[in-house]
């Protein structure tokens, strides 16, 4: 529960103090309508108290100790003054002297005080309850409870049980917010709302069974509640049972807008898309400018591959926003999302025609993003001078974000097997003294791809000084020297070293399985690149156990994995160089 945060009062039944009011005299009345403090008051529902130096004394005294940090002081104080004067006001600000003490029974006293001033305040209520609960007086919340019902209005129940329900919702003990929560609502069993309120406090006791029940009889009394049909999905054990519990309730309700979106969403969680898009469609068709929808049925479309749609949906759905004028950076997702769906369709030019709208009044991030991205698109196209110039021009532009741009740049023209040029691109960043060591680690990658073998060594090796204990540096050199089959020894040494430090990385347990391999040790080699395959099933994984399984006469085993390897990347070079060192046949490897 939030802490009470109140600030102080007004005493607005005080007349200003002079002299003589200190000294005990009555003070005249300082109200320009000519009524007295003591009339003004009492109209506005509070207690008419007259100050006279004793009482001003106390209050003074008590903001004074609270002022000072005498925290219980000012609470002993101030809740004596709210005791005498009967006033909620007093009350209220003794339970936030109280809260400073971090003490929940002071605090408790006072606001029991302040609820019992001032029983029609929601807030005086929802503080009670939340000391209530801290201090696990479950009788007395359900006593508080059960009176706050009786006090209310037929018409205003429901609202104020949802209130309830929502408190006990947040309470650690289950099973008594429940049985809470069960006895205060026992007098009010036709009253769907209540229904409600024990069927979510039963799903959060684990209890389904009753749960369900309640939502059931939650939705006799009452057939239209969207809210009681809801419930009963949510309590529902089988997903498939919840979407025909839902289908059904729309069949005789189809204008249950919020019952439709959460079809929507949970034939969605069921992979259920195209479904999933018909009910999106059909609340769309009721409020066409609904921009959570028309993004629900941007994200079917791609999912479905269905290009024209989505480019219809986003287009709409951007329009909706900038009528609004907001939602800038849910635009920016929006745009993001269709390039990414272009890409991977090979759509380059509608890639770049998307990316178009994000111009420079964009925010830096968002501007930086949107031209690496084109960048990236660019290089896939082949055009990988115009994507280095467009590199070039934000690191100049965005000098603080320079090594960042740096790498990335690295990393394009490594994917786009540039390796000389990558390697060229970081050289010279990676000799200043002061070079990172991502920006080493990367460099090393670009110097082992053109077999710049001592290059390599020296920028591991300076992470390694710089950084004691990164794993990355010890693993990537022990690979490099066990992969050239050198120095095996010392390739063990550092990829232990390596698994030490992280025992459960397959990338490390590969590498230490390929040592091991190098080594001769063909079972422990085995076993160790069988445990990195069942955690990361990767080409280069693949290709390993591939290689030992073969070399121990396990051929059909190793045909398998290479012809897995084959169909999710047949152009990998360590798959070819591995399957033809071998001498697998194309035939025999499923190529």
């Amino acid at each position: 529960m939030k802490p009470i945060r109140l600030l102080a009062l007004p005493i607005v039944f005080f007349c200003v103090a002079t002299h003589s009011a200190i000294a005990g005299e009555e003070c005249a009345p300082a109200n320009p309508s000519g009524e007295s403090v003591s009339d003004t008051a009492a109209e506005a529902g509070f207690p008419a108290v007259v100050l006279d130096g004793k009482l001003l004394y106390e209050l003074l005294a008590a903001e004074f100790s609270d002022h000072t940090g005498d925290h219980r002081r000012a609470f002993g104080r101030m809740l004596s003054v709210a005791e005498k004067t009967r006033d909620s006001r007093l009350a209220r600000r003794a339970a936030e002297i109280a809260v400073r003490t971090k003490n929940v029974k002071m605090a408790l006293e006072a606001v029991r005080l302040w609820h019992e001033l001032d029983p029609a305040s929601v807030e005086a209520e929802r503080y009670l309850m939340g000391f209530l609960g801290l201090d696990n007086r479950f009788d007395e919340l359900k006593s508080l409870m059960s009176a706050g019902l009786a006090n209310t209005t037929p018409g205003k129940r429901p609202r104020k049980i949802y209130r309830y329900q929502q408190f006990l919702s947040s309470v650690k003990d289950k099973a008594k917010a429940f049985d809470t929560m069960e006895q205060v609502l026992a007098p009010y069993p036709d009253i769907p709302e209540a229904r409600i309120a024990l069927s979510s406090l039963a799903l959060a006791n684990q209890d389904q069974v009753r749960a369900q029940a309640e939502a059931k009889e939650a939705l006799r009394l009452n057939p239209r509640s969207e809210l009681a049909v809801l419930t009963l999905a949510q309590a529902e054990v089988e997903p498939q049972r919840a979407i025909n519990t839902l289908t059904a309730f729309l069949a005789a309700h189809p204008d249950s807008r919020e019952v439709r979106i959460s079809l929507g969403r949970l034939l969605i969680v069921q992979k259920e898309y195209a479904r999933a898009r018909q009910e999106f469609e059909k609340v769309l068709a009721a409020q066409s400018d609904d921009p959570m929808i028309l993004h629900s049925l941007l994200v079917l479309s791609i999912r479905q591959n269905d290009y024209p749609a989505a480019e219809a949906y986003v287009t709409q759905y951007l329009d909706v926003l900038k009528k609004g004028k907001k939602g800038e950076a849910e635009s920016y997702q929006a745009i993001f999302m269709q390039v990414q769906f272009a890409e991977e369709q090979k759509r380059y030019r509608a890639a770049l025609r998307w990316l178009d709208k994000i111009t420079d009044e964009a925010d830096s991030a968002t501007w930086i993003m949107a031209q690496v991205k084109r960048a990236q698109i660019l290089f896939a196209q082949g055009d990988i001078r115009k994507g280095r110039h467009i590199m070039a021009s934000l690191q100049h532009t965005f000098p603080s974000e320079k090594e960042k741009l740096l790498l990335t740049e690295a990393q394009l023209l490594r994917n786009a097997g540039e390796n000389l040029s990558a390697f060229a691109l970081l050289r010279a960043p990676a000799e200043n003294p002061s070079a990172s060591a991502e920006l080493l680690y990367d460099f090393s990658l670009c110097a082992e791809k053109i077999g710049k073998y001592e290059e390599m060594e020296a920028a591991l090796r300076r992470i390694l000084q710089m950084e004691p204990n990164n794993h990355h540096a010890y693993n990537a050199l022990g690979y490099s020297l066990a992969d050239r089959n050198i120095r095996l020894d010392e390739a063990y040494q550092l990829i232990d070293k390596a698994l030490e430090l992280v025992p459960d990385d397959p990338y490390v347990t590969d590498s230490m399985g390929w040592v091991l391999f190098r080594q001769g040790k063909l079972d422990d080699a085995e076993t160790l690149l069988r445990r990195a395959y069942d955690a990361m099933p990767e080409i280069e994984v693949i290709a390993h156990l591939g290689e030992v399984l073969w070399l121990k006469g396990k051929h059909d085993e190793a045909r398998k994995l290479f012809d897995e390897a084959t169909k999710r990347d047949p152009g990998n070079d360590i798959l070819i160089q591995t399957v033809k060192r071998l001498g697998v046949s194309p035939r025999e490897s499923g190529r």
